[in-house]
């Protein structure tokens, strides 16, 4: 292999093709999101300055299934995020973990992406007019509750406005194991692109509990202030770079 050519390589071992950056360009997306109030103190702690949190502090547990992202149907990732405000006054999640039991994604978004993934083995059944939704690490349960079925239609401009919140990401630039120093970077991600196709307000139960890769219980749940589900198609927009540490 030539120089030139190992130049041009974006991931090793060389004789393996590279997950696709991008995926499909607009990607269809089930969302099944449940926002309750946490722990003061317990956010702050995990909350990246200069992010701050809003007069109540908010956390969110999310199912997301991606129908047409790197060729998986479908595409299962469970996500635990913070409510935000940038320095700039602008409301947003911070992204805390993501889990899923997809290799493709857990690679992609360890090469190419912002997202912090962890393996997981997310599950939504519908059943008997209710959702029943939980998450698994090592045999442990870690997120487990219940939601209504389409119990209360959403406007689509209300759908649209709550999505289109961007999302905020800490990533860990360079490779400090091989002795690059750690770049420590917040990001700022806002969709391109974004429709929405049905939308419901819904009753909700969760119960968080914790293991050692999936501390879900550090934010706790005081109560639930709202659980939605969302149809939708979008794309990937540009980042920002919001702090560099």
């Amino acid at each position: 292999m030539l120089a030139s050519e190992v130049l041009q390589l974006l991931t090793t071992p060389a004789n393996v093709p590279f997950i696709a950056h991008l995926g499909a360009p607009n990607i269809r997306r089930s969302i099944l999101r449940v926002d309750y109030v946490t722990d003061e103190h317990a956010a702050r702690k995990l909350l990246p300055e200069p992010l701050h949190l809003p007069l109540i502090p908010r956390a969110s547990v999310f199912f997301t299934q991606f129908f047409n992202s790197h060729g998986d149907v479908p595409l299962l990732e469970v996500t635990q995020s913070i409510e935000a405000v940038s320095s700039a006054g602008v409301v947003g999640d911070y992204i805390q973990a993501v889990y899923t039991d997809n290799v493709t994604s857990i690679i992609h978004n360890r090469e190419a992406y912002l997202q912090p993934v962890l393996y997981g083995v997310g599950s939504i059944v519908h059943r008997d007019g209710a959702s029943n939704f939980s998450l698994a690490v090592n045999d442990t349960v870690v997120v487990h509750g219940s939601a209504g079925y389409r119990s209360e239609p959403m406007f689509a401009d209300d759908a649209v406005e709550f999505l289109q919140r961007p999302k905020f990401f800490l990533k860990v630039l360079g490779r400090p194991a091989l002795g690059e120093p750690a770049k420590p970077t917040l990001f700022m991600l806002r969709s391109a692109k974004l429709e929405v196709s049905e939308a419901y307000r819904l009753p909700s139960r969760l119960t968080l509990d914790g293991h050692i890769m999936a501390p879900f219980d550090q934010l706790p749940v005081r109560h639930i202030d709202s659980c939605h589900t969302f149809e939708t198609t979008w794309s990937i927009g540009e980042t920002e770079v919001l702090h560099r540490y």
